[in-house]
């Protein structure tokens, strides 16, 4: 047992003598979203920072061919971690967690709290083309379960500091606590009640304090612009553009990462997944890392930033700007397929923002070219990711809120409302179960039942 679960253990022993058991959940609840947070803050700054470097290099070098290499480096350190190190026992995906709160009494083995972060730290810091919200979900989860089950806590219990570890890492990195806890609500399919919302806004407002202190950059900040009125017909067609995007990344993650799936994770398989991960990045170095720099470079009207050591492209420069970002659209989810099958670990959750980035400024920069109207860039930009969130998670209130926290305010919720609302309908008319629930449809673990009562919710 090791010294931070004998002193739970302790601390279990003292509170059933002196402290009543719901002020004593509020207390680990807190301290569950510290520790998430401090996790989640540190991978996330030394990833940006890494990746800062690489912009440099290519600046330096007058070209992406060097850095384009470092991916096959990252996700091979991160398959050799994942299989000689941990036997292949990772927790992969977010819907392994639904699993183990419905079938293993919220039980995560403790492997995956710092494995997830590791592994996710050399994929990601050498330009893997994922998100680190996905690992750093999946460790939170872990972390909140063995402390309940360090502490000897119920069922409930555990799945309510289970999903204190998660919102808080949510709420860390992108400084947004509520969005944090939807994200609990929604994708976990957890009952709502007072009894267990008040330690979620614990531990959440904690990990919150913690990033405006350690990272108090947002994700964008923007004096955000109000919505026009007349603009609402655009948001409703960029609704149903983000429906079908949506549709579009659903079915190459399932055929790219089922292709794999079938495939035993060795040297072959990295190569495999990894070769053609370099080469597009080294064709559309935007396609390195996390890219949220992109998307910010584009908030702040940095058009320029798309054909960055791109060369191969030689048109007039709006006409670039539309193939590139057509092309980003298109290849941005194979980059991270192809990340994940190779031995790297991440998510979709940050991919699903970058396409959904680019997607709102290609939307926002043809309109405005074409003289038809002047729209708000930034303003669609943000619509357009809370779009794609909400179409390929199936979240739609999640990326509501997620944006509007991120952004600094609510001035664009009701954009927001309509363009999630519609992607979703839209996704969910071609796609039945999000990517984080269809194998656990598949296989039972849920049912219908529990389709209809997330429709509800």
């Amino acid at each position: 047992m090791s010294s931070f679960s004998k002193l739970l253990v302790k601390a279990g022993q003292i509170r059933s003598k002196y402290i009543r058991h719901r002020n004593f959940l509020m207390l680990i609840s807190c301290l569950v979203g510290l520790i998430s947070a401090l996790a989640a803050v540190a991978l996330k700054r030394s990833v940006s920072f890494i990746e800062h470097k690489a912009d440099s290099l290519n600046d330096w070098i007058g070209s992406n061919w060097l850095t384009a290499i470092f991916p096959l480096i990252g996700v091979g350190l991160s398959m050799l971690i994942i299989v000689y190190v941990y036997k292949n026992r990772l927790m992969r995906g977010v819907g392994a967690i639904v699993t183990a709160i419905l079938q293993d009494k919220s039980r995560i083995p403790k492997r995956n709290i710092i494995g997830h972060l590791i592994t996710a730290a050399v994929t990601t810091a050498l330009g893997g083309s994922v998100g680190l919200e996905a690992p750093i979900v999946t460790s939170g989860a872990a972390l909140g379960s063995n402390t309940a089950h360090d502490l000897r806590l119920s069922h409930r219990d555990t799945t309510l500091l289970l999903a204190c570890g998660t919102a808080s890492g949510i709420a860390a990195i992108f400084n947004s606590p509520f969005a944090g806890i939807i994200f609990v609500l929604e994708i976990f399919l957890l009952d709502f009640s007072i009894p267990f919302f008040i330690p979620l806004l614990m531990s959440t407002a904690t990990a919150t304090v913690v990033s405006q202190i350690l990272y108090p950059e947002k994700f964008v900040f923007l004096d955000i612009k109000g919505w026009d009125m007349h603009a609402i017909p655009f948001y409703v067609v960029l609704g149903t553009v983000c429906g079908f995007i949506s549709v579009y990344v659903t079915h190459v993650v399932e055929w790219v990462e089922g292709y794999f799936a079938k495939r035993r994770l060795d040297w072959k398989t990295w190569l495999m997944a990894g070769i053609p991960l370099c080469l597009l990045i080294f064709m559309f170095p935007r396609l390195y890392g996390e890219g949220y720099s992109t998307v910010k470079a584009l908030m702040h009207g940095n058009s320029a930033v798309l054909l960055s050591h791109s060369t191969w492209i030689h048109l007039s420069p709006d006409w670039s700007i539309i193939i590139m970002c057509v092309l980003l659209i298109l290849f941005k989810v194979f980059a991270a397929s192809l990340t994940v099958s190779a031995g790297g670990n991440g998510g979709i959750f940050g991919p699903s923002l970058f396409i959904g980035g680019v997607a709102g400024f290609l939307f926002a920069f043809a309109i405005n070219k074409s003289g038809l109207y002047e729209l708000n860039t930034p303003n669609f930009i943000i619509a357009a990711m809370a779009g794609v969130l909400a179409g390929v998670m199936h979240a739609p209130l999640t990326s509501i809120f997620l944006l509007a926290e991120i952004t600094g305010g609510y001035k664009l919720f009701v954009p927001l409302m309509i363009v999630s609302a519609i992607s979703y309908f839209m996704t969910r008319k071609y796609v039945k179960h999000s990517l984080y629930h269809k194998s656990l449809f598949e296989k039972s673990i849920l049912t219908d039942e529990h389709d209809h009562d997330h429709d509800h919710f």
